[in-house]
Order: structure tokens, then sequence, then C-alpha cells
């Protein structure tokens, strides 16, 4: 990466002024870096897909962030590779992936017609459970089938207590609404 002109340096100032303006304007500081944060995120996963999610949250973020953002004379891409980086710490330190157990395993039920209505619940849980965004479906996981505490949670996904307790709120509104849809049809 070569160093960058004063020019350089001022004509992305005024790009980031204007899509602190406008946020259509914000398109062309994604075009600009798009390529440089998906080959950064790619570097460090490994996986095209998960490098193409992180850099698309990068850049969500920045959009998010930007009337926070102050211009100090330092690449704007700096600021881009330090969110990613912090994306791709979190991601890091995120559990991986519980499956949900099987319902009917250890239920010592005998009644076939009970079983089988079992398995279709839980086979509607799975379902609602897996359209959960990634945060939800973690915290989900972790609160029913870890069993753990909110604490603990926000300690694992880098959140607060209340943040998580939210999350556990959309979540389970959402599960409900799921499958209640489910139950009309």
């Amino acid at each position: 990466m070569t160093e960058r002109s004063a020019a350089e340096l001022q004509d992305e100032a005024r790009m980031i002024e204007a899509a602190k303006r406008d946020r259509n304007a914000f398109a062309a500081l994604y075009e600009r870096y798009f390529d440089q944060i998906y080959s950064y995120c790619y570097y460090h996963s490994g996986r095209r897909e998960e490098a193409e999610d992180l850099a698309s949250e990068t850049f969500q973020r920045a959009l998010e962030g930007l009337e926070d953002f102050e211009w100090r004379g330092i690449p704007y891409s700096a600021w881009l590779y330090k969110v990613a980086s912090n994306l791709m710490s979190k991601r890091r330190r995120r559990p991986p992936w519980i499956e949900l157990p099987d319902p009917i395993a250890g239920s010592g039920e005998n009644d076939p017609e009970r079983l089988w209505l079992r398995r279709e619940q839980g086979d509607e849980l799975h379902k609602a459970v897996r359209t959960l965004p990634l945060d939800q479906r973690d915290a989900v996981l972790l609160k029913f089938e870890g069993r753990l505490k909110n604490k603990e949670i926000g300690v694992i996904m880098g959140r607060s207590e209340g943040a998580v307790k939210l999350l556990l709120f959309r979540a389970v509104h959402g599960l409900r609404r799921r499958l209640h849809e489910q139950e009309k049809r």
C-alpha cells in the first residue's frame, strides 16, 4: 500500500463529508475500499463466504457510524480495517454453532401419537430457530441449550447483559410469531 498524497487525503475528506450529507454518496467510499477490505477479511478467514459477510458488515457498520467519524488526516481505510479487525476478533470469540438435540431422545414416552406430535413440534422449532439472525440464534442456543445466564452469554458474545436480554426478547418474540404462523397453515 502506498502513502497517500495530500490531494488524495483531501479528496477522501470531501467524499466523507458528502456521504455524511447524503447517504447515497457513501457508495463512492464503498467502491473505493471494498476490494481492499474484502481481501483483508479473506486473508484472515480463508473462506469466501465469511470474507463477504465480514466485508459487508464492515461497511454496514461504517455507514451506521459515519456521523460519528471525525476526519483526522488518516486514510478512511485505516478506520475500515479497524472495524473489520474488531468484527473478526468478535467472530473468533463467538462460540461455534450448537445443534439442538433431538427432542425425542431420552423422552421416555411410548405413546406413538405423542411421540409423533413432539417430533413435529421439535422440527418446527428447529426450523424457526434456524431462521433467526445469527446473534439472536446464538443467544437462544446459549440460553436454552447451554443453560447459561444472560451475564455469561454477554461475556461470550461481547455484549452487555441488557443487550442480551433484548436479543433474547426479540428472538423469542420472532419464534412465537413464526410458530404461530405455522400453526395457522
